[in-house]
């Protein structure tokens, strides 16, 4: 069942029936049709309006198919609230809509309440029709908004009392707003040591595998890399020329806690890592996200395997639109612990929120192990990436 009902009768209605009976008892005593008439007439008006509150919204059913639609900041979209009524006639209905402020309506009235938005529309509906509903918003902010609840009232026509409909399954209705992107400076130091998979025009190491060109001969070069048909073609020493490649890959590691609540830079925290994705996507980099948001299943955080391409760019900014005040967080000395267990290291970590002595004891290990270390500062609004500075007694104890 779709709907759950609530039906206010007016007492004026019992009242009225009542001296409907009056009437009709009182006119075999006088013996007066017109006072017989005028009583059955005010129990069949009670009878049928207390049968149109009972009996109004069955057979009215709303189109709740899932719809996740995505929004930068700024962009417009829309609400499309699909109904068929099988039922008895709806008129002068009025619908309320509560939904997330991360969008607010373009138009009409409105008020926000707690982060809601709540907006109230007409509402009427003959039998076996079909209506569609839109309700054009805007992306105000970054967020999660969905349609947390809908009331449809529906007053009866001669006043003597409403019916309420509440809708009581989740709306499978969403707007994801994206956040808007902050300038990381340094972001083009991240640079790989290592050898790998991925080009790199400043790597020092070679794709052997395969020469992509011919260069002609230097004193300097290996003998054992000379194109001996080239060289023939050109009646000059031609030597082979490979591709560079490195080790690439970065994970993000996002703190969003501050003591026992999410901090108040969430909003600086999102925007710097929505940067740094897509510079990463841009240079086909892999990418990775690590955030002490809790998370159902075998990783207990909020994490995103290393991948690149723009399914997976959308994955992680999906994931950066959720974060809100309210998420449910866990420590983050146990995600580096789960990580440093269980997933593959990456070669780049890009650090950003509070750092404990207890996380920089694991980030140690990683730079043991060789991994680049960086960290996300914030200067007056402003983000850049340094190495990451670990305290002296962490590196006395190395």
């Amino acid at each position: 069942m779709q709907w759950k009902k609530i039906v206010i009768e007016d007492r004026f209605l019992s009242i009225l029936a009542f001296l409907g009976i009056v009437f009709m008892i009182g006119s075999f005593y006088i013996n007066s049709w017109l006072m017989f008439g005028a009583g059955l007439m005010i129990i069949l008006i009670a009878a049928g309006n207390s049968y149109y509150l009972k009996h109004i919204g069955v057979g009215l059913f709303f189109d709740n198919n899932r719809n996740r639609n995505r929004f930068f900041i700024g962009d417009k979209g829309e609400w499309s609230l699909r109904f068929l009524n099988q039922g008895l006639p709806i008129m002068k209905g009025n619908l309320s809509i509560y939904f997330d402020s991360a969008v607010v309506p373009v138009s009409g009235e409105y008020h926000i309440h707690s982060s809601r938005v709540d907006i109230s529309l007409p509402f009427s509906m003959g039998q076996k029709e079909k209506v569609n509903i839109k309700i054009p918003f805007k992306a105000e902010k970054r967020g999660l908004s969905k349609i947390r609840k809908m009331e449809l009232h529906i007053p009866h026509f001669f006043g003597f009392g409403d019916t309420i409909l509440e809708f009581s399954d989740v709306i499978n209705l969403e707007a994801l707003v994206y956040p808007k992107a902050t300038s990381v400076r340094n972001i083009d130091k991240h640079k790989s040591v290592k050898p790998g998979h991925n080009p790199s025009n400043f790597s020092l190491f070679e794709d052997n595998m395969g020469p992509i060109g011919t260069r002609d001969y230097l004193p300097t070069d290996s003998f054992n890399r000379i194109n001996w048909k080239a060289s023939a073609r050109k009646m000059t020493l031609q030597t082979k020329e490979y591709e560079r490649i490195n080790e690439a890959g970065a994970v993000l590691f996002i703190n969003v806690s501050d003591g026992y609540s999410v901090t108040s830079k969430l909003e600086f925290l999102m925007s710097s890592t929505a940067e740094m994705a897509y510079f990463f996507h841009k240079q086909n980099i892999p990418f990775s996200l690590c955030m002490n948001i809790r998370s159902a299943g075998f990783t207990p955080f909020t994490y995103l395997p290393l991948g690149s391409g723009k399914d997976h760019l959308q994955k992680l900014l999906d994931l950066l639109a959720i974060a809100d005040f309210h998420s449910p967080t866990i420590p983050h000395e146990q995600v580096l612990f789960f990580y440093k267990r269980h997933l593959p290291i990456a070669p780049t970590m890009i650090h950003a929120g509070i750092r404990s002595e207890r996380s920089d004891g694991y980030i140690q290990e990683w730079l043991r192990e060789g991994v680049q270390l960086l960290e996300l500062q914030m200067n007056n609004e402003s983000a850049f990436l340094e190495p990451m500075k670990m305290k002296l007694k962490d590196v006395a104890g190395e």
